[in-house]
This record gives structure tokens, C-alpha cells and sequence, in this order.
């Protein structure tokens, strides 16, 4: 369930929030989980995952820092300052790295891309609820087919940050919730917030930077995979190529999206391993599709319904001219499943 957080007000309903418009309140959730100042308690529940953190959030002169740490399970850490993320994790096992907070839940939804997903969405206002201690309005983002899910969102009435979130799938069955049990909206936040508790020299620290892949143009770049049929609504929006973790080979990762939900189509080109991962898997609310065609060895993943999944997957071609190097290796380029 990736970007959206809602908080509301401490007595009342704020009229002016009342009357706006189901997709008015959307973008200004979205904008608010960025732009605002919060800290709080987060549980976070799937089907088979119970996570509770907690969340710094401060947004000062143009400038978002985020600290999550978790407060149930193994101690972790993770630092989010512009594309710089640090994380702590433990030594002795493997962890999730990732972790649920409420900007990560949604994309950046501005006013523009609210009308453009009102196409395949239906927006309904839902009332007001005492979330948190805070009072909130909530909508709906009903799919209009049956190729993406649904969401029910709750923001702070005062200040629009979202404050609960729920993923729902078929039969409207929520699938993810990610919530807040306490929070709070501190006009400043101190650098000392926003430090780590744990001890570097027991933990191991990661630090990546994140970079955005380019924007994708059809009509100035071709990309090495062609779609013959993809759902509706959905269509390229990132291109990234870079070279495999053996740097044997070239991965390609192509982003579709319908401007709410995202797939990620991963083509691995390089000799295709026998334990190469193929056919459908689910965890969660999260789906993936494998195949391989000649050398090359298609992986297909997102928070979208299986038989999403699966049409982009067997619709992907490699392009004809692409190269297809003929390497020895044993693959592992796509993510784990």
C-alpha cells in the first residue's frame, strides 16, 4: 500500500473541509502528507504482517526529513532526507528495509492528476469520524473496473494530513490498514528529533540515495520492451536501464501507472538461470508474474489484482532490435518474491 496519511480536529468539523469536494480533498491529503509537521504512532497491519512505528515528520524552507523507527519486532531505523535514505538494521538477520508511512502510501496527487484518474475512479465522501483523537473526514477511491483497487482514506479535518488508509480489494475486503493512534502537529520540530536512538556500531547501516528515473517519452526514446495490450487507463511513465549486480548483463525497469496505482516490469538480459522465477505469486496485496522469453527473463510486480499483473505480463515482449547479451550467470535481478 504505497503514499497517504489523515489527521483531523480536536473538537468540531471544519466547515470549509466539509465542503470541499471529494477530489479537492484528495490532493490536499496528499499534499498535506508532505508539506505538514507531525509525529505520532503508526500501526500498520496485512494479512500476515503487524508492524507498529513510530514517525517524525518536519517539512522546513522547502525541506522534508522523515525518521521512522519501529517500536514492535526487530529495532530498526530508517532517515528519509531528500533523495538520501539511511537505515539502521540489525547484524544477525534479515529485515524488511522498507517501511509503511503516510506519504508513502499515495503519489504525489496534485489537482492536474486528480482529474486524470477521476477517468478509471469514482471519489465519494464518506463523513467524519473520531480518528486518533482527532476528528477527520474520510473518502472512497473506487475502481471503476476490475483491474485496480480500491482505497478508504481519513484526513484531519483541520489540517488534511491522512491519519488512516485502507487498501480494498475485491468484495471490499481491506487488505492493508495503516493507522494512527496518536498524533500530534508541533508548529517546530528540533534537529534532535530527528536522530537515531540506536547505536551505529550495533547495527548495520545502509545509505542509498534514491534517484528518480527519467521521465519516459515514446516518441524520443525506445525502450527494449513493447506491450502489445495493457489494461486501461495504464501506460509508461518511467524508464530505468542499468547493469546487473554482476554487471554481467543490463536490467531495464519500466513503471506503469494509471496516475494512482504502479506496476514495475523488470527485464533481466543476460543467459536466464533454471530457478529463474516463473508464473504467478501473492503476498498480500502484492502480486508478481515471471516468464521468459529467449534470453530474456520478464518479472512483473505491483499492488494491483492478479489478473492485472498477469495481462501485463503476458503481453510484454522483448523489442526486435533490442540486444540480448548471451552471458553466463545466475540471474537474481528482479526483486525477491
Amino acid at each position: 500500500m504505497r503514499q497517504i496519511a489523515v489527521i483531523g480536529l480536536a473538537a468540531g468539523w471544519s466547515l470549509s473541509a466539509a465542503a470541499a469536494d471529494p477530489a479537492d480533498w484528495l490532493a490536499k491529503m496528499s499534499d498535506a502528507a508532505r508539506t505538514a509537521n507531525y509525529q505520532g504512532v503508526i500501526v500498520y497491519q496485512t494479512q500476515d504482517r503487524l508492524e507498529t512505528m513510530r514517525v517524525v515528520h518536519r517539512y522546513k524552507n522547502g525541506d522534508e526529513v522523515e525518521r521512522v523507527q519501529t517500536l514492535t519486532g526487530a529495532p530498526r531505523e530508517i532517515l528519509k532526507q531528500g533523495n538520501q535514505v539511511i537505515c539502521l538494521l540489525p547484524k544477525d538477520r534479515k529485515v524488511t528495509l522498507e517501511l509503511p508511512t503516510p506519504k508513502a502510501l499515495f503519489p504525489g496527487l496534485t489537482p492536474e492528476r486528480v482529474a486524470q484518474i477521476a477517468r478509471y475512479y469514482d471519489f465519494q465522501d464518506v463523513g467524519q469520524a473520531r480518528i486518533a483523537g482527532r476528528m477527520c473526514r474520510g473518502i472512497t477511491i473506487a475502481p471503476r473496473d476490475q483491474f485496480r483497487y480500491g482505497y478508504e482514506i481519513w484526513a484531519d479535518a483541520a489540517s488534511a494530513v491522512p491519519v488512516k488508509v485502507n487498501l480494498i480489494g475485491r468484495d471490499s475486503r481491506v487488505m492493508e490498514q495503516l493507522m494512527f493512534t496518536e498524533i500530534e502537529f508541533p508548529k517546530t520540530i528540533p534537529d534532535s528529533a530527528l536522530q537515531t536512538e540506536l547505536d551505529p556500531k550495533q547495527f548495520q547501516k545502509v545509505t542509498r540515495m534514491v534517484q528518480d528515473p527519467q521521465p519516459f517519452d515514446d516518441k524520443a526514446t525506445a525502450a527494449d520492451m513493447q506491450f502489445a495490450n495493457l489494461p486501461p487507463g495504464y501506460h509508461v511513465t518511467m524508464r530505468d536501464v542499468r547493469a546487473t549486480a554482476d554487471g554481467q548483463g543490463i536490467v531495464e525497469h519500466l513503471l506503469l501507472s494509471d496516475g494512482l496505482s504502479a506496476i514495475s516490469v523488470f527485464s533481466a538480459r543476460r543467459k536466464v538461470p533454471a530457478q529463474a522465477f516463473q508464473g504467478a505469486s501473492q503476498i498480500g496485496a502484492l502480486h508478481a508474474y515471471g516468464r521468459v522469453v529467449g534470453q530474456v527473463h520478464i518479472t512483473v510486480v505491483g499492488e494491483a489484482p492478479s489478473e492485472t499483473v498477469r495481462l501485463i505480463g503476458e503481453n510484454v515482449q522483448p523489442a526486435p532490435s533490442a540486444p540480448v547479451p548471451a552471458i553466463d550467470g545466475d540471474g537474481g535481478d528482479a526483486p525477491a518474491h
